[in-house]
Parts: C-alpha cells; sequence; structure tokens
C-alpha cells in the first residue's frame, strides 16, 4: 500500500497529487522592465487550452526572435543582478507598496509585510501566488465589499494580477494584516487550561460558522496558520487563505487539492470538499490544545477513512467526546457548528451509530464505502489489477446488497468476464465515479490533460499505455474528473473538454491514417509500421488534438527533411511522401482538419520506411546518372580517337605519290563511331573536342590541389589562433614551448629573414590584411570549400576547374599573409604548448 510520506511540521501546506497547471515550460529571462519591450513574444498563457484544432499557434516573427535574443544579450552584459525581492515580487507590485519583509509562504503564495506607497503607518500582508495558482475573485470582491466590519475574515486592500520578473502573470493580493500572529502561537504553549481552550474552541467554531452560514464558502484549508488572531482575550480568529475556500453551492469543485495533510478530513483527498471538512480540522486542533500533540492518523488515509482515530491520548472524557465526535471518519454524522455548541453549553450530543454496511476486503484493507475502494484500486493498480479481475463478482455483489448504489454501470464489471485486459478501465469507472476529485489514472499513469502531455514525451511503453487508454475509453472516463480548465468550467458541461476532444477526434484520426497506410502500401510498397511505431503514431495524434503548438513542431520537423543539415533525409525523394507532407502542411481542396491531421500523422508514421526507400531510390539516381556520364564520356573519347585515327589517315595519303584525292568520299573515310562529323569546318570541330578532352582530363585531377591546399588552410587557421591569443602581449614562461617562441621572434627579427617578412606583410596590407585575426581564418575556411569543391564528383568539370585556379590563387594569397605574419603562426602552436605546461 503506499503510504504517503510525513510532512514537515514548519512547512504548513503541502500539495496532494495536485493537477499539473499546463505549463510546458517558460524561459527564464532578464529582469528588467526592457524584457517586456524587447520580447514581445514571451509571458503568453502555455497552459493547455481547449481552443478548437484549426487554430494555429502563436509564431514568432524574425524580429521578435532578434528582440528576443537582443534582450538576453542585455540583461547578461549590461543588468546588474537583481535582489531576492526583486526576483520574488513584480515590479509593478514594487511600486505600489513598500515591501519591509518576508513573513511566510506555503504551496499556493509567498506572504510579505508591506505598506502602501504614500500610506506608511497601514501595514499590510501582502500575498503574491505561485505560477500556476490563481485568487478566488468572487470571495475577494464580497469581503471587500464588507470592507472591516467583518470579525472573522480580512479586510481586503486590493488584488488583481502583474507581471513577474520572468514576465509571467502572477495573481496578488493585499490585506489587512494581524500583528498578534496565528492560532499557532497559542497552540506552542498547549496543553492549555481548561477554561482557555473552551474560549479558543468557541472562537474557532464562531469563524467557521462565519464562513458556512454568512458567507456561503466551505473552507478546506482549516489549520493554524490560517487563523490569524484579532483579538486575544476574549480570542477572535479570521480565517484567511482564500484558496481553499470553495462556494457551498457549488456541485464540483475545479483545481487540484492544496491541503495540509495533518490537518485535512478523509474525504477531501477524495476530492469532496464539503462543509464537514472544516469541522474535523477543528477536531485535530482540539486534540492538539489538549495533549499538545496532532492525533496519530495510522499508516495512510485509508486506515484513518476506515477505522477512524485513535483519540485516546484525551485524558478527559468530555474532551474526549468532542474530539470523537469532530473526528468521525464519516462526514454525514460529523459533528457540527450545533453539537459544538451544544457541548460547549455543557450538553453531550450523540455520537455517529457505528456502520451497519458489511466491509469488502481488498488485499489488507476492509472497505466500508464504494470511495475508499476505488481510491485502494487506484492507488494500488497493480494489486487492483489482479484482485479486481478474480473478484468482480463480489464487487458487483456488495454493490447490489451492501451498498445499494445503483448509480454505477455494472457493465464495466460484467464485461470482464469476456474482456479481462479492460480491468483496469473498470477500476477507471469506479474512480470516476466514486473519487472524482483525484487526478485520473491508467495503469498507474496520470490521464488528465496535462497527464497525456507527459505520456506523449515519456517512453516507449507510456506510448502504448496511452494508445491503450484511447481505444477502451479510458480517456472518456477520465473527462469525468474534476479539471483545473477555465474553457471546461465556462461550458459547464462538468466534463474534461480537452479529453473529451481526445476521446472523440484520436480515434476518428488514426482510422484515417490506417486506411491511407493500406492505399500506400497496396499501390507503392509502403511496408506496414511495427507495432510500437503504431504506438507512437496514437500518442503523437493526442499531442496534435491537445496541444496546438505541437503543429509547429511536428511542420518544422516534416520541413526539415528536405532542407536541414542534421535532419535532412531522402524521403521527399518518393512523390507519394512529397504528397503525404504537402497534405499535412497545407491541407487539400475541401479537406477537413480531419484529414489534414491524418496526413500529417501518415507522414510522420511513415518517415523512417520513407527515409530508406528514399536512400535505395537515391543510389538508383546516382547509379543511372554515373551510367548516363560514362556513356558521354565513351561516346566522346570514341569520337576523338576515331577523328584522331582518320584525320592522321588523310595527311598519310597526301603525302604519299599518287595518292588518292582528297575529295574522293570512298577513300579514307573515318569509322563508324555513333557521331557525324560534319564534312565543313572539321578542324574547328577537333579543335573543340580536343579542348572539352583536355578540360574533363584536367577536372578528373582537379581534386588533387587538396595536397597543398589543405595544408595551407590549415596553417590559417592556426595563425588567426596565434593572432587571438597573442592579444597586445605575450610573456613567454620558463619552458620549453616559451623558449621555441622566443627563439621564433629572434629568427623573425634576423636581418637576413626580415626583410623578407616585411615585404610579405606589406603585400599582405595592400592585400586587406590589417591585423585582424578573422583574415586568416576566412581565407582558410574558403580554401577548405573550395577543395572540397574540385574533389566532388557531383559538380560540374567547368565549376570543378575554376575551384581549382581559385583555390591556387587564395593559397597563395594566404602563404603571403603567413609569410608576414610568422609570429602569430607559431603563436598559434607555442602559445597553448606554453599553457599547458606551465
Amino acid at each position: 500500500m503506499a503510504t504517503p510520506d510525513e510532512p514537515d511540521p514548519n512547512a504548513p501546506t503541502e500539495r496532494v497529487e495536485p493537477a499539473a497547471p499546463g505549463r510546458s515550460g517558460h524561459d527564464a529571462g532578464p529582469t528588467r522592465r526592457a524584457t517586456r519591450i524587447l520580447r514581445p513574444d514571451t509571458g503568453r498563457n502555455t497552459r493547455v487550452s481547449a481552443s478548437p484544432q484549426s487554430r494555429r499557434p502563436h509564431r514568432p516573427r524574425p524580429w521578435q526572435r532578434f528582440l528576443s535574443w537582443l534582450a538576453g544579450l542585455v540583461s547578461r552584459l549590461v543588468i546588474r543582478p537583481a535582489a531576492e525581492l526583486e526576483y520574488a515580487v513584480p515590479a509593478e507590485l514594487r511600486r505600489r507598496y513598500a515591501i519591509h519583509d518576508r513573513i511566510g509562504a506555503g504551496g499556493e503564495a509567498v506572504v510579505y509585510r508591506a505598506e502602501p506607497r504614500g500610506e506608511p503607518q497601514r501595514p499590510l500582508a501582502l500575498k503574491v501566488y505561485r505560477p500556476g495558482h490563481d485568487i478566488n475573485r468572487e470571495l475577494l470582491d464580497r469581503l471587500r465589499a464588507r470592507s472591516s466590519a467583518a470579525p472573522h475574515a480580512p479586510a481586503i486592500h486590493d488584488y488583481g494580477y502583474a507581471r513577474s520578473s520572468w514576465d509571467e502573470e502572477t495573481a496578488w493580493e493585499a490585506q489587512e494584516y494581524f500583528s498578534g500572529g496565528s492560532l499557532r502561537g497559542l497552540l506552542e504553549d498547549a496543553p492549555l487550561p481548561e477554561e482557555r481552550a473552551r474560549e479558543i474552541v468557541s472562537a474557532i467554531a464562531e469563524c467557521l460558522h462565519y464562513w458556512q452560514d454568512s458567507l456561503n464558502h466551505n473552507h478546506t484549508d482549516v489549520k493554524p496558520e490560517n487563523l490569524l488572531v484579532r483579538s486575544s482575550d476574549p480570542p477572535v480568529f479570521a480565517l484567511t487563505d482564500f484558496g481553499g475556500a470553495v462556494r457551498a453551492t457549488m456541485s464540483r469543485v475545479y483545481g487540484g487539492l492544496a491541503v495540509t495533510q495533518d490537518y485535512a478530513a478523509p474525504e477531501v483527498v477524495e476530492g469532496r470538499r464539503e462543509a464537514p471538512a472544516a469541522w474535523w480540522s477543528l477536531g485535530v486542533m482540539v486534540h492538539e490544545l489538549v495533549t499538545g500533540r496532532r492525533p496519530e492518523r495510522g499508516e495512510n488515509w485509508l486506515v484513518a477513512r476506515s477505522t477512524g482515530v485513535d483519540v485516546s491520548a484525551v485524558a478527559d472524557e468530555e474532551w474526549r467526546l468532542l474530539a470523537r465526535g469532530l473526528l468521525t471518519p464519516d462526514a454525514s454524522g460529523r459533528w457540527g457548528y450545533a453539537e459544538v455548541r451544544q457541548w460547549l453549553s455543557g450538553e453531550r450530543p450523540q455520537l455517529a451509530s457505528s456502520r451497519t454496511t458489511s466491509p469488502i476486503r481488498f488485499a489488507d484493507v476492509s472497505h466500508h464505502d464504494p470511495p475508499s475502494l476505488a481510491f485502494d484500486l487506484l492507488d494500488r493498480s497493480d494489486k487492483g489489477e489482479v484482485w479486481l479481475g478474480t473478484h468482480w463478482p463480489t464487487v458487483r455483489t456488495w454493490l447490489d446488497r451492501e451498498v445499494n448504489d445503483y448509480t454505477f454501470d455494472r457493465g464495466y464489471l460484467t464485461d470482464l468476464e469476456q474482456r479481462p485486459e479492460r480491468v483496469h478501465v473498470a477500476i477507471s469507472a469506479l474512480a470516476a465515479r466514486f473519487v472524482p476529485g483525484m487526478p485520473p489514472r491508467y495503469r498507474g499513469h496520470e490521464t488528465s490533460a496535462e497527464g497525456v502531455l507527459r505520456l506523449v514525451s515519456g517512453e516507449q511503453r507510456q506510448h502504448a499505455v496511452l494508445r491503450e487508454a484511447v481505444e477502451f475509453g479510458a480517456l472518456e472516463l477520465a473527462a469525468r474528473h474534476w479539471c483545473d480548465h477555465s474553457e471546461c468550467r465556462t461550458e459547464g458541461t462538468g466534463r474534461c473538454a480537452l479529453l473529451e476532444r481526445v476521446h472523440h477526434e484520436v480515434p476518428l484520426v488514426m482510422e484515417r491514417v490506417e486506411e491511407r497506410v493500406r492505399l500506400l502500401a497496396s499501390e507503392h510498397g509502403a511496408g506496414t509500421p511495427a507495432r510500437h511505431e503504431w504506438d507512437t503514431c496514437w500518442a503523437r495524434v493526442a499531442e496534435l488534438v491537445l496541444d496546438p503548438r505541437a503543429w509547429t513542431r511536428q511542420r518544422r520537423l516534416l520541413r526539415a527533411q528536405s532542407w536541414h543539415p542534421a535532419q535532412r533525409s531522402n524521403a521527399p525523394r518518393l512523390a507519394w511522401w512529397r504528397g503525404l507532407r504537402t497534405a499535412g502542411l497545407h491541407g487539400g481542396s475541401g479537406s477537413t482538419p480531419v484529414d489534414t491531421t491524418a496526413a500529417l500523422a501518415t507522414a510522420l508514421l511513415l518517415l523512417p520506411a520513407a527515409s530508406r526507400a528514399g536512400d535505395t531510390q537515391r543510389e538508383h539516381d546516382r547509379a543511372n546518372s554515373r551510367a548516363r556520364w560514362h556513356n558521354r564520356w565513351q561516346r566522346a573519347a570514341s569520337g576523338c580517337v576515331s577523328g584522331w585515327y582518320w584525320l592522321r589517315e588523310r595527311l598519310t595519303r597526301r603525302s604519299q605519290p599518287g595518292s588518292t584525292a582528297v575529295g574522293d568520299p570512298t577513300v579514307g573515310e573515318p569509322p563508324a563511331t555513333g557521331h557525324d562529323y560534319p564534312s565543313r569546318g572539321g578542324k574547328a570541330e577537333r579543335k573543340r573536342l580536343d579542348r572539352g578532352m583536355r578540360q574533363l582530363q584536367k577536372a578528373m585531377g582537379a581534386g588533387r590541389c587538396r595536397r597543398f591546399v589543405y595544408p595551407v588552410a590549415l596553417l590559417g587557421l592556426v595563425d588567426g589562433l596565434g593572432r587571438v591569443l597573442r592579444g597586445d602581449g605575450y610573456f613567454p614562461g620558463d619552458n620549453p614551448a616559451g623558449a621555441a617562441y622566443v627563439s621564433l621572434v629572434d629568427f623573425s627579427g634576423d636581418g637576413a629573414v626580415r626583410p623578407v617578412t616585411g615585404t610579405a606583410s606589406s603585400v599582405a596590407e595592400t592585400l586587406g590584411d590589417s591585423g585582424q585575426w578573422w583574415y586568416p581564418v576566412l581565407l582558410g575556411l574558403v580554401l577548405f570549400l573550395l577543395g572540397r569543391t574540385t574533389a566532388s564528383d557531383r559538380r560540374r568539370a567547368r565549376t570543378q576547374l575554376m575551384a581549382r585556379r581559385l583555390a591556387v590563387v587564395g593559397t597563395v594569397l594566404l602563404a603571403v599573409v603567413l609569410l608576414g605574419s610568422v609570429r602569430a603562426l607559431g603563436g598559434g602552436v607555442l602559445i597553448p604548448l606554453d599553457s599547458l605546461l606551465g
């Protein structure tokens, strides 16, 4: 059984399995106002959106990307490091409030002591929420309207949103500051005298009753740190931390559970935020008041949920009755305000009767209600798979006869008889019905909208889990869980619209993908992808449906197959794959978004096979090209040879006495070579053929110039390195490398060598060398490219010859530059050696 870790008592608020806020990452930009001007493309909401699939994501323009880069450069070179408060508190709030010190921090926000600018005698508590958390605007408006007339709620000064130092939209609120601290300070002296403890219990009960009766809000994170002391004698408390306040009339709650485990009721972890949860927290504080410590929760939440809490540490029978009444596991039988008032007046309210439902035992835990069982099955899905696969009839009978719950569809259980592989779907169905407040899971993996994106970016086995969840309909069950997407709340369906889209659209898209793959396999022999490739395709389609930014990434990947040096492949050589890519990038006439998505997914799915087929096609095309050039060469060579023999025979016959007339067409005809030589202008034609022959021969040997081009180019790079390292001056060390450098300097200044180097330096200056490091480096890189061009078989002969001539000229030019900077050339080798030798 999974047992939650014990929380740190000094860290009051801990997040219990929160739903991910949906942010896929953000840039940590500079910390000044210039950021918003120089980086207009940052700070956008990256939460998973329920916008239509056809909506295109924001694409930064080139000038925006340039400004973003420039802002990063300025922030690193010009702007000084910011102080801690400048990072934590947005600049807008620092202009409005004078921040003095930090009061405390929790799982949702950080609280500072501040004063409004211009009102130095009005202390406030400034609460700056962490990214992903929002304010309760409705409740704040109501409290602000009441001003300071409400004794059990702090007065609200202002609230809103501001841009943080990381250019994120951050929520904040400024409220009344309580100099008396919180109830935690009073509990430090526990156990307290009975009369004092009664006063505190009465004050807390009045505060909770005010929130539930007057404000109609259920506060589910009641703890000593959130009960601020307005008056100590008599005690009056004000409840703060509005992140835990929930409207009492709401049937469903959206958002992750941000609660303190030691003070949270068992049903809170199951997702129910109701009025009895606050009175459970009062029961824990009662135990602390009279014993000085919190009660033991047992091994985990399930033990407290099914067996109750041990209050035997409370010695007084009357106080033990109060603790037992408030710490009743069953929320319907738990004491509330009426029972607490009766107890304070000296009466003895009745405790809830014991359970009459026979429990069902899963593994080593007995469960008296479906929420407890569903939570345990979801928490231990591996054991639940084995147990539910054989005990589903017992669960069905227990629901019918003991629980008398007929809202759960029994088909998920009876279906296991014929299809036992759907046991995890049955677990998901139980969780969706009985613990909808928990984040949905499937095979131990979270299947919320954010969890699906994490599965997409995970390993191959996670892709298989996601595919199974979509095919079996587990995401439709996951959509019944509560989510914190504002778009889903706006629709008012009580379902996660994002998961509904994945559930409906992904199978439809994959059906089109399978049709295309079968068609391409039969017509073009595209092949059939492997099982793991299909799993990845399902995950990729789910990402395209969920995240609009995925379209940009996948389309960039498809375009990169033609131009990117590191990602390009030979897949675009195939006409059928190019057609798929065009349909996925731009769509077709009359195509729907589903068709476009299917084309894009198919192109990505068949990309490995298309790349392999493209490699084969490339080799075939290159072989054909070589054959064509070889035939052309053979025809040209044979024509030249046959023409030469024909000319020599003609000249020989003319020089002999009694030879046949030159004009006789039947004598000395050249042999048939497949070329028809013109009877006129034969000399010019022969010259042209001979010149072409020489060019081809020279082009074939042009690559041999690399023997001297590459070494000179390498020396140019070394010379540039030496110029950088020498800088304004260099002082060699006492080692062999330093001694060699001194010898080199003496040699370059010798009387016999100095005129040569001086002349070369003057010529280099005339050719543009100003002593900068980039000049020899640039020449060296150009020579490397020219040498590569001369040896490339895919280049034309004329291009190879031109590259060879330029390479020779560049080599001579770089040699002159190197001769004029002998010290820098030697420094490029000796200075690094001097640094290594120390």
